[in-house]
């Protein structure tokens, strides 16, 4: 007979990923954070809850992306982590991995403290079982993240305008850059591009950007039961619409011609680079790559701002992804996975970890919202950030909904629509067509 150890052996050579050691009371598989605080802080939680419990965490940091590929083969092969953190669960994964009856139900975690979980955060855990047909919570939060807008205030003023001439109208706002800002500088002799409005496939950036343009036209792509409604005539027009705006300026020629092809930090290198006056991007990292090594650009030349209002008048809504801490059905150690994140999840100890993160993303709990590090205006990056958080309706990414949602992000089905019409001179409405039919058949 094989001996346990051999049999583990084999799975490390079959599925390529490290056995969690089962020995511990808690096996713990983290994403390493985006600072060396931040992984301190945590450190710390962890600490915290061994004094407490007596028992020991087993703790393995992984790279972004290493992570959800060390938890994949794991899941497969029976032997996950007891609780795991990366960046890509919520929209890759949790939704397919809640409705196969993978996840464990973590509402006795949520529901004690849901009143201190902004409401939309609570929206992006709550997942339908397959097996059950019921909705319940199968993710726990950490932060969450959305599009943001940033521009070059040095530029602005360089163009002969000011802050306050900016529009605060959907397209009046993007036409501003367009048609004012870019050709005063160019008047100057300055080759610059107004927008950096990505299209390519080869960005998941693209995905983001144009689910805010969906927000602000009122195009509910997925509806909160999980049925997709593109091909309802009224539905499709608002895409048509939102798809417009999108490419408007890039076919008038004032995105740089490269943002077609933009891989995954194009457009921050552009932006940096200052090819483009304004960039939309879902972290605040462009700002923040700036605090350390230049603050003067950080606090003087760069500003972030909220969304413009949608063409109804209205603050458009923003969409959120809220990133997710998994147990899996079958962790060995479930009830110290939830004794932990109990623990986990309070604002005495997911505070230090947000601010280490130095605001590049929003904390899920308003008591650490409203902490004056994130609305203090004389941080024109985080203020603004807290702003488009808590002035407009907060919706998740639309697999929360439907799980198959996750294909049409995966086989990048918005920016191959873009590529048609900015490439290949379809029509919007044609392109369009094409989308919702591949859609259906994806998410069938």
């Amino acid at each position: 007979m094989r001996s346990v150890r051999s049999v583990l052996a084999a799975a490390v050579v079959a599925f390529g990923f490290a056995v969690p050691a089962q020995a511990q009371d808690l096996v713990i598989w983290w994403t390493k954070g985006v600072t060396e605080a931040e992984d301190n802080a945590f450190k710390a939680v962890v600490a915290l809850w061994e004094k407490q419990t007596g028992k020991k965490a087993d703790v393995s940091y992984y790279a972004s992306g290493d992570t959800e590929a060390k938890t994949i083969p794991a899941l497969k092969a029976g032997l996950p982590p007891d609780l795991t953190y990366d960046f890509s669960y919520d929209l890759a994964y949790t939704p397919t991995w809640a409705y196969d009856d993978l996840m464990a139900d973590v509402s006795d975690v949520i529901e004690p403290i849901k009143d201190q979980i902004q409401p939309g955060v609570l929206d992006s855990l709550q997942f339908i079982n397959g097996k059950t047909g019921k909705k319940s919570y199968y993710a726990m939060p950490f932060f969450q993240m959305s599009p943001h807008v940033h521009y070059w205030n040095d530029l602005l003023e360089q163009a002969g305008f000011k802050e306050s001439d900016i529009p605060n109208s959907w397209e009046p706002f993007f036409d501003f850059w367009c048609s004012k800002v870019q050709p005063a500088l160019r008047a100057k002799g300055n080759r610059i591009y107004g927008l950096g409005q990505g299209s390519s496939t080869s960005s998941n950036d693209p995905f983001f950007n144009v689910h805010i343009y969906l927000n602000a036209y009122g195009a509910e792509i997925v509806a909160p039961d999980g049925k997709l409604r593109i091909g309802e005539p009224d539905i499709k027009k608002k895409v048509v619409q939102a798809i417009d705006s999108y490419v408007k300026p890039i076919k008038g020629q004032c995105s740089p011609p490269d943002a077609t092809n933009w891989g995954g930090s194009d457009d921050n290198v552009s932006f940096l680079n200052k090819k483009n006056l304004v960039a939309m991007n879902p972290t605040l990292s462009i700002p923040m790559s700036q605090l350390a090594s230049n603050p003067d650009n950080y606090y003087k030349n760069m500003r972030t701002v909220p969304w413009p209002n949608g063409p109804d008048g209205k603050p458009t809504p923003t969409m959120i992804s809220v990133k997710q801490i998994l147990i899996f059905k079958q962790s060995k150690n479930i009830d110290n996975a939830k004794s932990f994140m109990k623990t986990f999840l309070t604002p005495a100890n997911m505070g230090p970890m947000m601010k280490a993160m130095n605001g590049r993303f929003m904390p899920v709990m308003p008591a650490l919202i409203n902490d004056p590090f994130y609305s203090d205006p004389k941080d024109p990056h985080r203020s603004a950030a807290f702003k488009q958080y808590t002035q407009a309706v907060n919706k998740p990414f639309p697999q929360t909904y439907n799980r198959n949602y996750a294909k049409v992000m995966a086989e990048q089905l918005w920016g191959k629509m873009l590529g048609r019409i900015v490439l290949d001179g379809w029509t919007t409405e044609k392109a369009v067509d094409e989308l919702a039919e591949r859609m259906a058949k994806v998410m069938s």
